[in-house]
């Protein structure tokens, strides 16, 4: 416990877009140590950070072994920047994959260069306005050997004869790890995604919910607090969940060591 009565968590972020000028995120290196002291103060000791990898927008290999090597490009200057300073988490590089379709996500799921920290593990997102279950993708990764990380579902605009918690539930059952935005937890998202602040707890409510994460974007998405989310879940009897949705399952991620699609709750 903290002198104030808080519990301490070395938190692993796994989703955020600190690598400077490649996408919405951070725009130079500066507000990207910004962003990573205060994630820092707020008990965060290892960030992947997750440049857009926008497939749909990629139209050939090329394209993708470009983009790829311009996060690889930014994310080393950025890195060297963190190398003087003690007081910032350590720094990883993945993805953010938006990838709509099967065929889409199996242009990359073959691909080394491409996962969370180097890892089997890719984030992947499928657009905010869903056109299907979209089975299709959990399964083309999973049968790739990966390990699909959904990205913050509770932000999803869900077909009307979809029931989001069955949806996410049948990913989970498929082998998907879900998501959860921090700021989801604490109303962070209530003008562009109304719903998303009761998903994300019927999402906890229902054991959905298998890591949370930033999602930061620098000062243009500022207000995200991990340790808001953390104590708003203490503050519910789920301190053992804080654990492992921000601590261990995303710790074993960052390490690529082997996590079930369902840990025991």
């Amino acid at each position: 416990m903290t002198d104030s009565g808080q519990t301490q968590l070395s938190m692993v972020d796994l989703h955020s877009h600190l690598v400077p000028g490649v996408d919405d995120g951070t725009t130079t290196a500066a507000e990207s140590i910004a962003a990573l002291s205060d994630l820092y103060r707020q008990e965060v000791r290892t960030v992947v950070t997750t440049p857009h990898l926008l497939l749909p927008n990629l139209g050939s290999d090329g394209a993708i072994d470009r983009e790829l090597e311009l996060h690889r490009r930014a994310f080393h200057d950025l890195a060297l920047a963190c190398l003087e300073r003690n007081d910032l988490p350590s720094v990883a590089l993945g993805q953010e994959i938006w990838a709509p379709d099967a065929a889409a996500v199996r242009r990359v799921v073959w691909r080394p260069d491409v996962g969370l920290a180097g890892g089997r593990y890719l984030l992947v997102e499928f657009g905010f306005e869903l056109q299907g279950n979209h089975n299709d993708v959990v399964r083309e990764v999973q049968e790739a050997g990966r390990q699909i990380v959904i990205a913050h579902p509770e932000r999803y605009h869900y077909l009307p004869d979809h029931n989001p918690i069955d949806v996410m539930r049948t990913w989970q059952e498929l082998g998907a790890l879900l998501q959860v935005n921090v700021g989801s937890l604490t109303g962070h998202y209530r003008r562009s995604s109304p719903q998303s602040e009761g998903l994300a707890w019927q999402m906890i409510d229902a054991g959905l919910a298998d890591i949370l994460a930033t999602d930061h974007h620098g000062p243009r998405r500022e207000g995200v607090s991990p340790a808001e989310a953390r104590n708003a879940l203490i503050a519910r009897g789920q301190l053992a969940l804080a654990e492992r949705a921000m601590v261990e399952i995303p710790g074993m991620i960052a390490r690529n060591d082997p996590v079930g699609s369902r840990l025991p709750r």
